[in-house]
């Protein structure tokens, strides 16, 4: 069995482990256990990523994939992105430097693709100190980006992009509260959408970051898979504008756990359940503003439709557009679960697409979480959701 296969993904050929040999005994393959990291169904994750960047309308770009694994990342800004001039594609462990070098020699890349073997955070801080304007930052990682998130906060350039990626969902969802509450500063507990509190917590982390370096985030996409989450923003300085980035956007999740009741408040506010009167969480700090950017996501489904229908996800990335189009309208976005919530009345659930129409009839914005199935976001008040679940029209 040969070490080595060649695939293709997007634009780019690339040599990676045979997947073959790191199989579990039910036959699933398992990325970790390769020498040099490589996920096939992160594949959506990284077509999103370079639609989102072309989008951007960069120009003479460079770009740092800080954690690059086989490259496969780096490889494909610098192949598929008009406007992105050279790309940084580092990894500490060496067998990942040598594979990414064989990558980039496979690909006729060594003019634009350049590889290290660094510490990311030293790496980043570095190119810092020596000037280098790094203008998108994509942070990669199998885990937490937390680690990272500082360095590549520091090192971007005024106005430039990062990209991070979080596979830890049971510590940012709440699963594992103390987890999540050393990687993000956060409180966090169980939830009927963990997902959606796990992006949320993720952005909030990624904005008090950027808050301690006057900095501050502007939050243009988002993907939720069912083992990650994926957020890009962009990053500007300002202490005044940080600060009121706090104020406004940076908040928390009060969630009571005995009816339902949900909102976005700015501080702690009364432990008792508006609702029912019973206890509430305050579950956060985390990002209560909106997630998404409407041109960005319109600009996008424009590309996938006009210039990257070659991408191996195009159907269901334009599924995810859609409703991301649709959700930019919607401010707050507070998310439910229809099925837990109907749980909680001690009513039959109603389909999913009825509780939309329904909210959007008494002309408030909804629609539903690509990533999960059961839930929608809203702008709508509890009391409203709650008449829709039991009535929908």
């Amino acid at each position: 069995m040969e070490e080595l296969i060649e695939i293709v993904e997007g634009r780019v050929r690339l040599l990676v482990y045979n997947p073959d040999r790191f199989k579990r005994s039910d036959g699933v393959y398992e990325p970790a256990w390769a020498p040099v990291f490589y996920n096939p169904q992160m594949t959506i994750s990284r077509d999103y990523s370079v639609l989102n960047l072309a989008t951007l309308n960069l120009s003479g770009a460079v770009v740092v994939d800080a954690l690059a694994g086989s490259g496969i990342r780096a490889l494909r800004y610098c192949t598929e992105v008009v406007g992105v001039e050279s790309c940084l594609a580092n990894d500490l462990d060496t067998r990942a430097y040598n594979l990414i070098r064989r990558n980039v020699e496979l690909n006729k890349l060594s003019e634009k693709v350049k590889a290290f073997n660094e510490d990311a955070n030293v790496l980043l801080y570095r190119l810092k100190l020596l000037g280098e304007r790094l203008d998108f930052i994509d942070i990669d990682p199998y885990g937490s980006p937390s680690p990272f998130t500082r360095s590549a906060t520091w090192a971007v350039a005024r106005g430039g992009y990062v990209g991070l990626t979080a596979t830890d969902l049971a510590a940012l969802s709440g699963s594992k509260p103390w987890a999540g509450s050393r990687r993000y500063w956060a409180s966090l507990a169980v939830t009927d959408v963990p997902r959606v509190v796990a992006l949320r917590v993720l952005l909030g982390y990624a904005a008090r970051v950027a808050a301690e370096l006057d900095r501050y985030v502007e939050p243009l996409s988002y993907l939720l898979g069912r083992h990650f989450v994926r957020i890009m923003y962009r990053v500007r300085k300002g202490a005044s504008a940080a600060d009121a980035m706090l104020a406004r956007d940076v908040g928390y999740l009060r969630y009571c756990e005995h009816c339902g009741f949900r909102d976005y408040v700015g501080e702690f506010e009364s432990p008792t359940c508006p609702n029912c009167g019973g206890r509430v969480r305050h579950i956060g700090p985390l990002w209560i503003g909106s997630t998404v950017y409407g041109e960005i996501v319109a600009k996008a489904r424009e590309l996938l439709l006009r210039d990257y229908t070659y991408l191996q996800t195009r159907e269901e990335l334009l599924r995810v557009l859609e409703l991301q189009v649709a959700e930019a309208e919607i401010h707050p976005q507070v998310p439910y679960d229809v099925v837990h919530l109907s749980s909680w009345l001690k009513v039959s659930t109603p389909k999913v697409s009825r509780v939309v129409d329904c909210l959007r009839s008494l002309g408030y914005g909804s629609v539903r979480y690509y990533g999960v199935p059961t839930a929608i976001c809203t702008n709508a008040p509890y009391r409203d959701v709650v008449n829709c679940i039991k009535s929908p029209r």
